[in-house]
């Protein structure tokens, strides 16, 4: 996501996401056990579609409204609220024909106007969406020139042909388009009741209206606690099994663990240092998760603008240590920018993350030592800061070892240790008021420019401030392609372009290490955009 990577570092997160609380005991009938309860690490920031931030805002959001299209347990896009679309002007119009039954919660019928209204509040500078980006990654005619302040909002090439009728006007073809309407921040708002609540809109439960699967009940912002029960008047609210889903924030990981083990607990992600503990256990599972985690540099901070000390600093860290002795818990090292699992070769079918063909982030001590003689020869500085946050408590020790690995293999290189609050953190990023700082980043739609969007040399989200020609143009490029063999081979280029710079070199994908009850199915972690949909979920 835009900045949800170092948000939710998050985000999306993607994520640090605890899902407990079967309500009822095994014995029950599948009739009784209709309740689950997820526990979150992070509380809600809002639940306005536009301005939902945080993975746990974005998980409400995206269950208590619905969009276009929304993402089945396989990660697959499929016609939500849209009940067809057809495609013209050679592929640059869509057509949208919005479900005759879909209605919000107050009887209103969901409109194509609430589409419009939603999507022009989420382009609006003045509103400063942290996903404004996306309606122009979504090639939306005129949202990049709207975004940048150059063209006005009703410019936006999304139109309601008539109530139930909604027309998309498109200045590219995007291959990944109906995943990404399938994100949170497209979800319509229904614009008359928007105009009659005003400022109160999404400040508490009795000033939202919903269209999706589940409401809100007896919610006020700043709750930690979000109670969310099945929306009876969802279009196919016949299909949604669980009836009750609860979501409560609790940040350490252990009680999360303990609740599992004393059976109030249905779903659980484990920390690493809980994973040995109940690796045995029957309901233990395993995959990578949806974020990689970086090292980001500051390249306006003299030195720091020097590539062969960023490549020593990059290649004197063993990513192989740090996830098998230091985190332990699944996650795998990394030497793409682009996460494993998120896209395939078009071609041969071949992960993204495994075709990456450059060295800078493979560990090498003697390369380390090579680069850093040449950088000493150009650059007078012996010391940074390495900023790292309290969000996880695995970052202390990742940080202390990049540390001890910096100083061991560049003699005479010093590195200060720095921890803040994630607020904090994100904010020296944003002000480009540090060293360097680990981060990470979790994709909104399954495409490579989820991910390397972020460091063009004009997006907002370009934290580090490195700017390249080259690979500015690649993604101009690709953005024009529909070619999708050619445009992947792009992006692939532009991911090693990118590494080889080593402006912010990859570390590790994160581990997604769970217990989970063997009658609970369908409820499945999206590696790209919203994490869970509960509609898909039942107990067996």
């Amino acid at each position: 996501m835009k900045k949800r990577a170092i948000f939710a570092t998050a985000t999306l997160a993607c994520l640090g996401m605890l899902l407990t609380g079967c309500q009822n005991n095994s014995n029950s009938s599948n009739k009784e056990q209709s309740k689950i309860t997820v526990v979150q690490d992070v509380p809600v920031d809002s639940l306005d579609p536009v301005l939902a931030y945080q993975n746990t805002s974005s998980t409400v959001v995206d269950n208590i409204n619905e969009g276009l299209y929304t993402i089945d347990p396989k990660g697959k896009a499929e016609l939500a609220l849209a009940s067809k679309v057809k495609s013209s002007n050679h592929g640059l119009t869509k057509t949208y024909t919005i479900r005759k039954n879909a209605k919000w919660s107050n009887g209103d019928p969901v409109t194509a106007d609430d589409f419009v209204f939603s999507w022009r509040r989420l382009a609006d500078p003045k509103i400063a969406s942290a996903f404004n980006f996306q309606p122009g990654a979504a090639g939306i005619k005129n949202a990049d020139a709207i975004v940048a302040g150059k063209k006005p909002v009703k410019s936006l090439g999304v139109s309601a042909k008539d109530k139930k009728t909604l027309v998309v006007e498109l200045d590219r073809e995007v291959p990944y388009l109906s995943k990404l309407l399938a994100f949170s921040a497209f979800s319509p708002v229904n614009h008359q009741y928007f105009k009659k609540v005003g400022k109160k809109f999404a400040q508490d439960s009795k000033h939202l209206v919903y269209e999706g699967p589940y409401q809100l009940k007896d919610w006020k912002s700043g709750d930690n606690n979000v109670n969310l029960v099945k929306n009876p008047k969802y279009w196919n609210a016949k299909n949604v099994n669980i009836k009750e889903v609860k979501l409560n924030v609790i940040t350490d990981p252990e009680k999360a663990a303990i609740a599992y083990q004393n059976g109030s607990a249905d779903y659980v992600h484990l920390s690493g240092q809980l994973v040995s503990k109940y690796r045995k256990d029957k309901g233990f599972k395993n995959k990578v998760g949806n974020f990689t985690q970086y090292v980001m540099f500051n390249v306006k901070k003299p030195g720091l603008d020097n590539a062969d000390l960023r490549k020593a600093i990059s290649v004197s860290i063993d990513r192989q240590e740090i996830t098998k002795h230091i985190l332990k818990d699944g996650s795998v090292p990394t030497h793409s920018m682009v996460m494993k699992d998120l896209v395939t070769n078009p071609k041969t079918g071949k992960d993204f993350a495994d075709e990456s063909t450059t060295n800078y982030s493979q560990y090498s001590p003697a390369e380390a030592k090579r680069y850093w003689k040449k950088a000493k020869s150009s650059t007078q500085l012996r010391s940074f800061t390495l900023l790292y946050d309290d969000s996880d408590p695995s970052y202390a020790n990742v940080a202390a070892y990049i540390k001890a690995q910096i100083e061991k293999n560049l003699p005479g290189m010093k590195v200060n240790l720095q921890q803040v609050s994630k607020k904090t953190r994100v904010d020296k990023m944003m002000k480009a008021n540090y060293d360097a700082t680990l981060t990470r980043w979790g994709p909104d739609y399954a495409d490579p420019t989820a991910i390397l969007s972020m460091y063009q040399s004009k997006n907002d989200s370009n934290y580090g401030r490195w700017s390249n020609a080259e690979f500015d143009q690649l993604l101009a490029d690709s953005n024009q392609m529909t070619n999708q063999a050619k445009r992947y081979d792009k992006l692939l280029k532009a991911n090693n372009v990118l590494i080889n710079s080593a402006s912010c070199p990859p570390l590790y994908q994160n581990g997604y290490p769970i217990l989970i009850r063997p009658n609970i199915k369908g409820l499945e972690m999206h590696i790209a955009g919203v994490p869970f949909v509960f509609k898909y979920a039942s107990i067996k």
